[in-house]
C-alpha cells in the first residue's frame, strides 16, 4: 500500500502545490479564511468528500467526510495567516507590514493534511476497504481559539485517532510538549473628560491599562523562569484631548504546567484589579481561551517515526540550496546558516518542550493524537518571521509539505488496516488518562 500511496503523490503533487500556493496568496487571518477554507473543501469534494460548513459556530470551520464505518481517522488542517507578515517568495524582505502573510506555514499545513486525506481515500477505495476519513478544517489556530470552540461544539469525539503536522526546520515525530496558554482580555472602564479643561473630572482607563502592564512587568521577577507573559492594546483612547473612559488590553500567559499557569493567571488578574483601584476605574476580565497540556501518544510517535524513516527525505536542487543560504543571511537570525535538515530525529522517550502553543493540545486531551514536524525552513529560521513566509511560498516548503502528507497518509492507512496497531494507540492514550 505504501507504493500505491507513493504513486498517487507522484501523479498529484502539482495540484497539491497549487492548493498551497492559492492559500499562500490569499493570506487570510483568523476567522477571515473564507476563500482558503473553501479552496480546501472544494478540493476534497473532488475526491468524494461530503462537507459540513460553519461547524462550531465559525463560518470558516468545516468537516469533510469520506467513507463509512469504523475506524474513523481524522486529519486536522489549518489555513490562517498572520497580520503584518506579508512577504513574497524572494530570499530578502519584500513585505508589506500592513498585510497578512503565512509566517507559520499554514498554507502548507492545510494543503498537506488535505492531500493526506485524499490519498488515503483513493487507497481505501482501490482496496474496497471500509473506514471513515474526516478532514477537520480548523480556523483561528494563531489565536488558539478554533479547535477549542470546535471541541465545545462536540467535534473530534467521533475520531479513533487524529493526525496533523507542522512546518519547522527539522524532521521529527511529535514528541513535543507545547506551552499551555491562557488568553484573557482586561477591559477598564473609567470616566471621560476634557483632558485640558477638566482633567480632574476624568478617570483614565488608559492609565489603568498602563499601570497594569507596569505591575505585570514587575511580576516577571517573581514567577518561574519559563513563564511567558505578553500583551497588546486593543483599545487605548481616540484623541489625546479626551481622558479615555474605556481601554482594553489582551494578555497571553504561558507555561508548560497547567498548575503553574493557573497561579500566574490569578496573580496577573490581581494586578489588574490593583490598577483599577489606583485609577478609580472598574475592570472586567474575559477569558478568550483556556489552553490544555499536550498529551503525547508514545505508540503513535514511534509508528510515525518508523514511517518517516521509510519514506524518502526530499532532495534539494542547487538553486534551492543557494536560495536558502541567501535567505538565512538576509534574515539576520544568529542560528540560521541556510542548511536544510535531512536527518530524522529519533524518539527519546522524553518530551521536548516547545516555546509556542497550539490548540491541537486540546484535541490531544480527548482523542489519541499524533503529529509530526518536517523541514520546510533552513535550520535556525523562526516561525512568525518574514523568512518563514518566504519559505512557505517556496519549492522547499512544498517538498516538506509533500513529505509530511505521505507520512500522514501512510499512518492513516496503517491505523485502518491494522486493528492491533489502533488498539495499541488507544491503550497508550488511556494510560495517559489514568496517569
Amino acid at each position: 500500500m505504501e507504493l500505491e500511496i507513493s504513486r498517487w503523490f507522484k501523479d498529484n503533487s502539482d495540484e497539491i502545490a497549487e492548493i498551497s500556493e492559492r492559500i499562500f496568496n490569499l493570506a487570510e487571518a483568523a476567522y477571515e479564511e473564507h476563500n482558503s477554507s473553501k479552496t480546501i473543501a472544494d478540493y476534497l469534494a473532488s475526491y468524494g468528500f461530503k462537507t459540513e460548513s460553519g461547524i462550531g459556530g465559525m463560518p470558516t470551520a468545516f468537516r469533510s467526510r469520506w467513507g463509512k464505518g469504523k475506524p474513523v481517522i481524522g486529519f486536522l488542517g489549518e489555513y490562517d495567516a498572520l497580520p503584518g507578515l506579508n512577504q513574497g517568495r524572494e530570499p530578502y524582505y519584500t513585505g508589506d507590514k500592513s498585510r497578512n502573510g503565512h509566517g507559520c506555514g499554514h498554507n502548507l499545513l492545510g494543503a498537506g493534511s488535505a492531500a493526506a486525506a485524499a490519498a488515503l481515500a483513493r487507497a481505501l477505495e482501490a482496496q474496497g476497504r471500509q473506514g471513515t476519513i474526516v478532514y477537520y478544517g480548523c480556523p483561528a489556530e494563531e489565536t488558539l481559539e478554533g479547535k477549542i470552540k470546535m471541541m465545545e461544539a462536540g467535534c473530534f469525539k467521533e475520531l479513533d485517532a487524529a493526525l496533523s503536522w507542522h512546518p519547522l526546520d527539522c524532521n521529527m515525530a511529535g514528541e513535543a510538549k507545547y506551552q499551555v496558554m491562557d488568553s484573557i482580555e482586561f477591559a477598564f472602564t473609567g470616566v471621560y473628560a476634557h483632558a485640558a479643561v477638566e482633567p480632574h473630572l476624568g478617570r483614565s482607563a488608559l492609565d489603568a491599562c498602563e499601570l497594569m502592564n507596569v505591575g505585570v512587568n514587575y511580576l516577571r521577577e517573581h514567577v518561574p523562569d519559563d513563564v511567558r507573559m505578553h500583551y497588546c492594546y486593543l483599545n487605548a483612547g481616540e484623541k489625546p484631548n479626551i481622558v479615555p473612559g474605556y481601554a482594553r488590553v489582551l494578555y497571553y500567559i504561558r507555561n508548560k504546567d497547567r498548575r503553574v499557569l493557573d497561579d500566574v493567571t490569578a496573580r496577573v488578574t490581581k494586578v489588574a484589579e490593583g490598577a483599577a483601584l489606583m485609577t478609580g476605574t472598574e475592570v472586567s476580565a474575559r477569558v478568550r481561551i483556556r489552553g490544555s497540556e499536550t498529551i503525547l501518544n508514545n505508540k503513535l510517535i514511534q509508528h510515525l517515526y518508523e514511517i518517516m524513516t521509510q519514506i524518502d527525505i526530499p532532495e534539494y536542487t542547487d538553486e534551492e540550496k543557494e536560495f536558502m543560504k541567501v535567505l538565512a543571511k538576509n534574515a539576520g537570525l544568529p542560528a540560521a546558516a541556510g542548511e536544510l535538515c535531512r536527518e530524522i530525529n529519533p524518539p527519546t522517550g522524553k518530551p521536548v518542550d516547545i516555546g509556542g502553543s497550539t490548540d491541537l493540545s486540546s484535541v490531544s486531551q480527548i482523542v489519541p493524537t499524533g503529529f509530526i514536524f518536517t523541514s520546510c525552513l533552513p535550520k535556525g529560521v523562526s516561525l512568525h518571521h518574514w523568512a518563514c513566509t518566504a519559505c512557505a511560498g517556496s519549492s522547499v516548503g512544498n517538498k516538506g509539505m509533500l513529505y509530511a502528507a505521505k507520512v500522514l497518509a501512510q499512518c492513516g492507512y496503517d491505523l485502518i488496516a491494522d486493528e492491533a496497531l489502533l488498539e495499541q494507540v488507544k491503550k497508550a492514550y488511556l494510560e495517559t488518562q489514568e496517569g
